[in-house]
């Protein structure tokens, strides 16, 4: 009866004896060439019977030997089953195609020299993906490092650049404050001066403020100790803001024009300012000084002031100090 006999689940032919290929996992069979042509997987399971391949060219070997050592050790096993999974098998029967052979010694079919068992073509094509897939995370691992790196820069810019546009708004207000409290200190040195040449003028000329030159300056500054003391309460001020505008902020070394109209203003003061509080000389010797320093102080504030007016980025300053309030 037909239930009694191997029939192919492929060809749905009787199967004889020794030409028949089992599934592992569901136990169906099939002709050795119909279980090629469905590629190892079985109709019944979809399963990829790998091994079943195996068995088939095992036994192929096993008819073709007319010995086998049964009690090989475990060593010499695994030499033959890697000696067996590198040779080239018919693609259509089975049989295994030795080297140099251009046809198949059992089914006659031509011998491709390019075809190989199935087996090595999975394997090559899983060492390719492998490799594809590595060399793709290896990538993507290098832009992902590089975009970081990019926008870590990025920020470290904007951060750095919002840094030195703070420290240049604090510089310009600096610049303002030493304005303002060296016109005030002007004026203060200008009144001292002017009474200590009048005191003078007026002990030569009209014998006033004392018995000789000396006492009419000892008369002037005692006259003016207020005034004096205020000069020196300003020129701690004027020296330590002339200190904090000497160094410029990093990214604002355009403002180096400016430094150099703040120096000059600087240094014409401390000359007005020595006049006034340490005369010294005769008394056409102090009056000429007088007038020049004091022309001197006058036309470097004055350049300094033009300067502070007609930039427009310190009427940036006072538009968002106005806001701020």
């Amino acid at each position: 009866m037909r239930d009694e006999k191997d029939i192919c689940m492929f060809c749905d032919e009787e199967i004889e004896e020794g030409d028949k290929v089992e599934c592992k996992k569901c136990k169906s069979v099939y002709h050795k060439t119909c279980f090629d042509e469905l590629q190892h997987v079985c109709m019944e399971c979809g399963e990829d019977s790998d091994l079943n391949e195996k068995e088939l060219k095992e036994s192929n070997l096993n008819e073709n030997s007319t010995s086998v050592n049964t009690n090989l050790d475990k060593n010499e096993q695994e030499h033959i089953t890697q000696q067996n999974s590198n040779k080239i098998y018919c693609t259509k029967c089975g049989e295994v195609i030795n080297e140099g052979q251009l046809f198949c010694g059992k089914c006659g079919t031509k011998v491709d020299g390019k075809e190989v068992n199935q087996k090595q073509e999975n394997d090559e094509k899983i060492n390719k993906y492998t490799k594809s897939k590595s060399k793709k995370k290896y990538i993507i691992g290098i832009i992902s490092v590089a975009i970081i790196i990019v926008v870590a820069i990025l920020i470290n810019n904007s951060i750095e650049a919002e840094k030195q546009a703070e420290a240049r708004s604090e510089y310009l207000e600096s610049v303002k404050t030493y304005q303002a409290v060296l016109l005030i200190a002007g004026i203060n040195l200008e009144d001292i001066a002017d009474t200590t040449q009048k005191y003078w003028q007026e002990n030569i000329f009209e014998h006033k403020h004392g018995s000789d030159i000396n006492a009419a300056i000892q008369n002037a500054f005692d006259d003016k100790s207020s005034q004096i003391s205020k000069a020196k309460e300003y020129d701690e001020s004027i020296k330590e803001l002339y200190t904090k505008l000497k160094d410029i902020p990093e990214g604002s070394e355009d403002l180096s024009n400016l430094l150099n109209i703040v120096t000059n203003s600087y240094n014409s003061y401390t000359d007005f300012y020595d006049l006034a509080i340490y005369p010294e000389g005769n008394y056409t010797q102090y009056s000429d000084n007088n007038n020049q320093r004091t022309n001197d102080f006058l036309d470097d504030y004055r350049e300094l002031k033009n300067y502070i007016e007609t930039d427009k980025e310190f009427d940036t300053l006072e538009s968002e100090s106005d806001t701020s309030e």
